[in-house]
């Protein structure tokens, strides 16, 4: 290479001497602090842009306004200049700079010159905006003041008359005081004009004064301006010091009413230009779930006789407009009937209340959508008659004029001709009756025969004979197998449906066995799940239908506006047969309910076979439980006071029955059924605030009681750590008593009551909590967003903010969560709460039927009290009774009415046996003795107690507790029983891949790492059961796998890992889905997988763990998690290969890269994974 070809260096090399006596280049802080990007998973969701307030201020700024952009990014931050030193008001001002966060939406506001101009005429002075401020920090507080306050006055000004702006500086303030403003603790005027304060805000004072007015000086003349673009632009949020990236919005719009950014983006695409503004509250199809709620726990309708009535209602549309052949005059014309059902199948082509672009109204209804049971006040205010009389005037959409109207006319004729009873007797046979007396009992005319007619009714024979008697072990027994309801509703569904409304020929048979998949599919589902209307269209072939085709047009290609409108009216078609065709003929056949044992699975009891077993026990109950009330006297009660009455259902349980109350539900408004009045809960929901926080300040006088099942180890540790070291005999003691919430003394409970408030009053305040769902930080459809409200009490002498109660009480054990607090209010007195607690307890009213009955012992169940109720109360009795068990020896141990005793002292626990047994009728309380057990021999009042055998666990609760180390795990026995498929709610609309790994993820910290285990090992690599452990304590949870024995030379003793078993079982419930998205399944998979395995050895090395729990020490690699994890799924996920083949194939290749890293000594772990001993492996 020649020298003309070598490059010059362009500057010259310096010597050491010039290199040390240059001084050193100074770095831009300004552009050093924009370039932080702040990522939260939550605010991520809503705004587009996040920035911290120094980030916003420094860009807001001029370019020209250079020394205060240096000062803004050097205040508080770092080293100070030589000879100074920070004061304490610039550190604050740094600490707020640096903690608050600025985030941004796309909006369209007013212009920067209007609002300008309106900040000019409310603070009544000249345009000073190009003057540097220098009346100092007394006048940089007053315009503070004015510029919130201004605001406040432009948010309210944009809105009509009687409404409110959604801005949390609004919050608290009206445009007039109306009767509202009573509520408040005073009406007062202040500087804003046409604008009330009815409640002090926080935030407006919070922005008034503490550090905002020294940084509107800092900001100069552009400070004004920037102020108020802020503060009505943007959203601001303060840090919460406790817990994890939690946060305390200020101002702005709150989050729990914005919409995530890619549904606003998705709904932009699909309603473009003008059309966007009148349909921008359409619903898609995927958005609009069944309310498969509304098909349980049904009443049966009964016919004159008192006997069963079986098909449809007779309130159904097709039931009060049946079929009627035209006369000759009539002929030709159009049958005004079937326009009538036309309009509850088609209700958007006719502009009535639809599932698709009308809101539903809350107070009507509680449910997630409208009930269209009944539309004929709709219909009648839409299509009024005529004042002289008359047919009433009604347009026919030129879509639905012809084989629609036909369609719509034989479905009248086929529902007629149907015989409902006479199939049901066919596909859903009483169970446990022999061939012979099911003919009897059809032949007695038990089961009301086929059509809902009246006139065909009337033709029937009177019954001769009554149900006769049922055999069975157990209830559910009784219930008809969910492939004969299946097999029955598509039955009736090919006999009531004209096929012409599926195409036809090929075309007709596809979209009909389409249909019928989803009718099967939506009967199996468990007690949460739903199903979408996009799922029920899925796969059908629209185009050839030809009922769907305009006019003229059969057979030419369509247009994209022809075919959204085709698919508009099929959708609403495809949601009439669910909504108001399927649902009601399972509701009026069927009584579908949970058991105790059997958690979201569902059984379905004919309506006939139900009343036969629940009304014994109804009438059990209503003896020895209830008490009638008349009527009259019934509703002078109702009337008197802010309480309804709660509803009575019972619930399955082996043989017997378990009532339950239902006070969540809101009940109508006497004299006017179309308002809901609050749930009972609800109305007592400020005395459960109370409740909790006399819990929190006095402890103790709960006594024993747990208020969670993750109770139990903190209790069990402190217990032994206070014993010492050293061997000790342990004894276990058990007892449940019996039926507590109905047994307790109405009279001994509310006596107690009165003693548990502290305070002659009590403010209560309510706030909302919004976070995601999603345990590892994502993005997209699969990061869902819960919100939910809480109601706080506090002594009306606690002066707290709202954030400093955040960060002592509610954020210790949060995370990524956003609190937004109310500016409303409200003081109780305590006399007021006790009298509505008294109320709710002696004079609880409980409807069954038409009659009204009063609870005249016991305490509500399924009241929001009940559980602390009975908490209260069973710890009076051990302070009373049980006080010999307040020593170092003793750990008793209560959840709601579950006892359990672990004493070093044998007499103590014979002693607890002995009075337990016994009863308390003062507390009314008796032992339930099949339920006692005890891990030593013992007999009590002549019978023998159950006896745990040597070396078993102690179960407790759903735990496993070991006798002699105290060690605790979680049982599976049960579940293995019960299978996990019926534990599982598996999302099957929108993303169910995404809810899939969020439900494997969201188990972990709660389940398996919630506490440090630690098995008397020194943290030797080869126990691989001592990798998690506690130096100073010797009680360990064994929840790292849920193992099971396995033999010799076997990896299932550690394959079978809990998360493994429900993607077994979500596998087979997606089976009918994923044929669609078997690429996405695969990825779905995968996903999931390695989202466990980073999850769990974060969790596993974090600083928080080893901060919390000294001595704490994880000895395994990244590499020896996942290559036992994925080693575990391929054991079970291969005996299922033609499902998961590609599954498969993925962690075979991951797992031998794996084991090519030297680190890696797969022959130990197996070895180690051999050593766990028998009882940890489940």
């Amino acid at each position: 290479m020649d020298a003309a070809s070598v490059p010059m260096p362009r500057k010259r090399n310096r010597s050491e001497g010039d290199r040390s006596s240059r001084p050193a280049k100074h770095v831009k802080r300004a552009n050093a602090a924009c370039d932080t990007t702040i990522g939260h998973t939550l605010l991520t969701q809503y705004y587009s842009e996040i920035q911290t307030l120094r980030q916003y201020v420094i860009s807001k700024l001029p370019a020209s306004s250079r020394l205060r952009r240096k000062k803004i990014t050097s205040v508080g931050r770092g080293a100070s200049p030589p000879n100074q030193s920070h004061t304490e008001e610039e550190r604050a001002i740094g600490e707020l700079l640096d903690s608050t966060i600025v985030a941004s939406r796309q909006h369209a506001g007013d212009t920067e010159g209007h609002r300008w101009e309106q900040w000019v005429r409310f603070s009544q002075k000249g345009d000073e905006s190009y003057v540097t401020r220098s009346d100092g920090l007394k006048g940089s507080t007053f315009w503070q003041s004015e510029i919130v306050d201004f605001v406040v006055w432009l948010l309210f000004s944009r809105e009509t008359a009687g409404t409110w702006p959604k801005h949390l500086l609004c919050d608290g303030f009206r445009k007039q005081a109306g009767p509202t403003a009573h509520a408040g603790p005073q009406t007062s005027r202040n500087n804003i004009p046409g604008v009330y304060s009815v409640y002090p805000n926080q935030r407006v004072q919070v922005l008034k004064g503490s550090h905002w007015p020294q940084l509107l000086m800092l900001l100069g003349k552009e400070g004004e301006r920037i102020m108020i673009d802020l503060l009505v632009d943007d959203a601001i949020f303060r840090a919460v010091k406790a817990g994890n990236d939690n946060l305390y919005q200020l101002s702005g719009t709150p989050i729990s009413e914005l919409e995530p950014l890619t549904t606003v983006a998705s709904k932009a695409e699909l309603l473009p230009s003008a059309a966007a503004s009148l349909r921008g509250t359409e619903l898609r199809p995927s958005e609009i779930s069944f309310v498969r709620s509304r098909m349980l726990y049904a009443r049966a309708a009964l016919n004159a006789r008192g006997l069963v009535h079986f098909g449809l209602r007779h309130i159904h549309v097709l039931n009060r407009f049946p079929y009627k052949p035209q006369s000759a005059n009539e002929a030709g014309g159009l049958d005004e009937s079937v326009v009538h059902i036309m309009m509850y199948i088609f209700p958007r082509q006719f502009g009535l209340h639809n599932v698709f672009t009308s809101a539903v109204n809350r107070q009507q209804t509680a449910q997630k959508l409208q009930d269209y049971t009944l539309r004929e006040e709709e219909i009648a205010n839409k299509f009024p008659a005529p004042d002289g009389g008359g047919k009433r005037i009604r347009h026919l959409p030129k879509r639905l004029r012809g084989t629609v109207t036909h369609l719509v006319q034989r479905l009248q004729v086929q529902h007629k001709r149907c015989a409902y009873a006479e199939m049901l007797q066919h596909y859903c046979p009483v169970p446990g009756q022999s061939g012979s007396k099911r003919k009897s009992q059809a032949a007695s005319g038990r089961v009301l025969p086929s059509s809902t007619s009246a006139k065909y009714r009337k033709k029937q024979k009177p019954p001769t004979a009554s149900m006769p008697d049922l055999q069975y072990t157990s209830l559910i027994e009784l219930a008809t197998p969910v492939s004969s309801v299946s097999a029955f509703c598509q039955a009736i569904m090919l006999k009531v449906i004209p096929s012409g409304f599926w195409g036809q020929g090929a075309t007709q048979a596809h979209n009909k066995a389409c249909f019928l998949k989803k009718v099967h599919h939506f009967i199996h589902l468990r007690r949460f799940e739903s199903m979408c209307l996009h799922e029920v269209k899925q796969g059908m072939k629209v185009h050839d239908i030809e009922w769907l085709t305009p006019p003229r047009l059969g057979g030419q290609k369509s247009s994209q506006s022809d075919t959204q409108k085709r698919s508009e009216i099929f959708y609403e078609f495809l949601y009439y047969l669910f909504d108001s065709f399927l649902i009601p003929l399972i509701r009026s056949n069927f009584y579908v309910t949970e058991s105790s044992a059997h958690r979201y699975q569902l059984f379905f009891f004919r309506h006939d076979v139900w009343r036969c077993v629940a009304e014994p026990a109804m009438a059990s109950l209503k003896t020895n439980m209830f008490e009638e009330v008349r009527v009259d006297g019934a509703l002078r009660i109702l009337q008197s006071r802010r309480l309804g009455f709660s509803r009575l259902r019972l619930l399955p349980k082996q043989t017997t029955m378990r009532p339950i109350m239902n006070l969540r539900r809101r009940t109508l408004l006497q004299g006017d059924k179309k308002v809901l009045c609050p749930s009972i809960n609800t109305i007592m929901g400020p005395v459960s605030a109370v409740l909790k926080l006399e819990k929190s300040l006095n402890p103790s006088s709960l006594g024993s009681s747990l208020f969670s099942v993750g109770d139990i180890y903190h209790r069990i540790k402190t217990f032994k750590d206070g014993l010492g070291k050293g061997e000790h005999e342990f004894y276990f003691a058990k007892v449940d008593v019996h039926a507590a919430f109905d047994t307790i003394p109405q009279d001994a409970m509310i006596d107690l009551l009165r003693r548990i408030p502290r305070q002659s009053r009590y403010r209560l305040s309510k706030h909302v909590e919004v976070k995601p769902l999603e345990t590892a930080s994502g993005s997209g459809p699969g990061v869902k967003v819960t919100k939910r409200w809480h109601t706080v009490a506090q002594a009306s002498g606690d002066a707290r903010t709202f954030l400093e109660k955040i960060e002592e009480s509610l954020a210790g054990n949060k995370k990524d969560t956003v609190f937004i607090d109310s500016a409303v209010q409200k003081m109780h007195d305590t006399r007021d709460l006790l009298a509505l607690t008294t109320a709710h307890i002696g004079q609880n009213l409980v409807r069954i039927g038409k009659k009204y009955y009063r609870q005249k012992c016991g305490i509500p169940q399924g009241s929001v009290l009940s559980s602390m109720l009975c908490n209260y109360f069973y710890a009076d009795l051990e302070r009373n009774h049980l006080g010999f068990l307040q020593a170092d020896d003793c750990l008793l141990l209560r959840l709601i009415d579950d006892f359990l005793l672990i004493t070093t002292d044998r007499e103590k626990a014979m002693l607890f046996f002995e009075i337990m047994h016994k009863g308390l009728p003062k507390y009314g309380m008796t032992v339930n003795p099949g339920k006692s057990l005890a891990n030593f021999s013992l007999t009590v009042r002549g019978m023998n107690v159950s006896r745990l055998d040597d070396g078993e666990r102690f179960p407790y609760c759903g735990l496993w507790i070991d006798c002699e180390s105290l060690a605790v795990a979680k049982q599976r026995d049960n579940a293995k029983d019960l299978g996990i498929f019926n534990s599982l709610t598996v999302e099957f609309s929108r993303c169910p891949g995404q809810n899939f790994k969020r439900k494997v993820i969201n188990p972990i910290p709660p389940h398996v790492f919630r506490h440090v285990a630690q098995l008397a090992q020194d943290g030797a690599r080869q126990h691989f059961h001592s990798l998690y452990r506690d130096s100073d304590q010797d009680v360990g949870v064994c929840a790292v796998y849920d193992n099971r024995p396995a033999g010799p030379g076997s990896l299932d003793g550690y394959a079978s890992s809990s998360f493994v078993s429900i993607g077994l079982s979500t596998r087979n419930c997606l089976l009918p889905i994923w044929p669609y998205h078997a690429n996405l399944f695969s990825r779905r998979w995968a996903d999931t997988i390695k989202m466990l395995i980073d999850v769990s050895f974060v969790l596993l090395t974090s600083r928080t763990r080893r901060e919390r729990h000294p001595g704490y020490v994880c000895a395994v690699r990244k590499g020896e998690v996942a290559w036992l994890a994925m080693v575990a799924c391929r054991q079970i996920l291969v005996r299922k290969q033609t499902g998961y083949r590609d599954v498969i194939l993925w962690l075979e290749d991951e797992t031998r890269r794996l084991s090519t890293q030297r680190s890696l000594d797969c022959e130990s772990l197996v070895r180690a994974v051999k050593t766990l001993p028998a009882h940890q492996r489940g």
